[in-house]
């Protein structure tokens, strides 16, 4: 194999491992639109001055008039590199922002702009394909394309769309849009913050803390500037079946300075196609459609066998532990249970991502009772990724389905939002509820 052949080869190996972690992640927390908006019942767990510190971090960024900032970024699984990228970021109050992102050699650039009421993305260089995604038809005209969303203050995510940019890049640590007022669908969870040491990063005297979230399943370390109280260093550590690390170095960080208007201003050239990504939804099955069959061992070690549940209506909810909207639904589909069993109502969940013992210990801690598999096998990963939700390269949880009495599809939707009424207008149609 020549060297020009063995480094595509190498490329093609990390673009694909990058889509599945960046796949693997969006199952670990849906986009920040659904996530859950609870107050975490012990947000300052820990070391109060760590504690302190990380508060004042958020105040710092989401106070400032405007910042502007220049980034590496980095991720890796396993201690393997698979990304690497730098990024430069403008925000100004109240909804305007501008991330330009770069490859690691430099060759592929994407640009995001906001200008105050849509988001818009493009690439200067030509759109990348997206593997797992793209078909060769997409490609056709991709050098002259962009992609355009609503983005009012507040409601965007920045950092849920660098992924598209093509550069190596997956979602920032810390979101962009928090600036603006979007919430960190992360905060929740906190379970705690506390004080690791002192260091100077570029001159900067920075407290480092450390932040756990989701059980210490996730954690965040900040190099906190003592002078705008705003980070230097970032890393965050997600533990999945793998490692996956994530590094950023922030640098030539201005607070309040003037940033020109011209940078949150662009419009697609004569000629420019809008080129629509497909979606979450686009690969949930048809309502009317023929749920898959399946058997599953369950916690108790009975069986469940979706076919032999006719004449009742079936909630199936895929979920994991590593998912924040998940632990708040799962406490809900409980009460359905609780209320509406007799009405012909089964809820069945299915964890196919976690070890049985933390899973089930999860499940005692909550009361959860309504019947779980709990099943990492091939069988049950194929039943989420292959047959229950058909879009390559795209996957998150909670996924649910309501199948009715005949075996049919009768409605689906990816995540949940506490006090969502999600499917309560379904089991009405059907007879469960009132």
């Amino acid at each position: 194999m020549t060297a020009s052949c063995a480094r595509r080869a190498g490329e093609t190996r990390n673009r694909r491992r990058a889509v599945a972690l960046v796949a693997a992640l969006a199952v670990l927390s849906t986009i920040p639109a659904v996530a859950a908006k609870r107050a975490s019942n012990r947000p300052g767990r820990g070391d109060p001055a760590a504690y302190a510190l990380f508060r004042g971090m958020y105040e710092a960024l989401r106070g400032a008039r405007t910042l502007s900032l220049e980034s590496e970024f980095v991720w890796e699984t396993n201690g393997e590199e698979i990304g690497r990228s730098t990024y430069e970021l403008r925000l100004v109050k109240p909804n305007l922002a501008r991330l330009e992102s770069r490859s690691g050699d430099g060759a592929r650039t994407g640009v995001i702009v906001i200008d105050g009421r849509q988001m818009w993305i493009h690439w200067p260089t030509g759109r990348p394909s997206i593997p797992g995604i793209d078909s060769a038809a997409a490609l056709l005209g991709g050098k002259t394309t962009y992609m355009r969303k609503a983005a009012a203050a507040g409601s965007h995510s920045i950092g849920s769309e660098t992924n598209v940019l093509g550069t190596g890049m997956s979602a920032p640590i810390l979101d962009p849009s928090i600036f603006h007022g979007l919430a960190d669908p992360m905060e929740p969870f906190l379970d705690g913050v506390r004080s690791i040491g002192i260091s100077t990063v570029d001159g900067e005297t920075c407290d480092i803390v450390l932040a756990e979230y989701e059980q210490r399943r996730r954690s965040r370390a900040f190099w906190i500037a003592r002078r705008d109280r705003l980070p230097r260093r970032l890393v965050e550590t997600v533990r999945l079946d793998r490692e996956i690390v994530k590094r950023e170095h922030w640098r030539a960080v201005s607070v309040n300075a003037a940033v020109p208007d011209d940078l949150f201003s662009w419009r697609p050239p004569a000629g420019w196609d809008e080129y629509r990504l497909p979606t979450l939804a686009d690969g949930l099955l048809p309502p009317g459609s023929p749920a898959p069959d399946f058997t599953v061992t369950l916690l108790d070690g009975s069986r469940f066998t979706l076919s032999e549940q006719r004449g009742k209506t079936v909630w199936l909810c895929f979920w994991r532990l590593a998912c924040p909207p998940c632990r708040v639904e799962l406490p809900h589909l409980d009460r359905l249970q609780k209320r509406h069993g007799r009405n012909g109502l089964v809820v069945i969940g299915v964890n196919f991502a976690d070890d049985r013992r933390p899973a089930l210990e999860y499940l005692r801690a909550e009361s959860i009772r309504f019947p779980n598999a709990v099943d990492t096998s091939a069988a049950v990963q194929d039943l989420y990724y292959r047959h229950y939700q058909t879009m390559k390269g795209l996957s998150a949880v909670p996924l649910n389905y309501i199948i009715d009495s005949e075996g049919r599809i009768a409605d689906a939707w990816y995540g949940y939002e506490k006090g969502s009424n999600a499917g309560i207008a379904t089991l009405k149609r059907l007879g469960i509820m009132r």
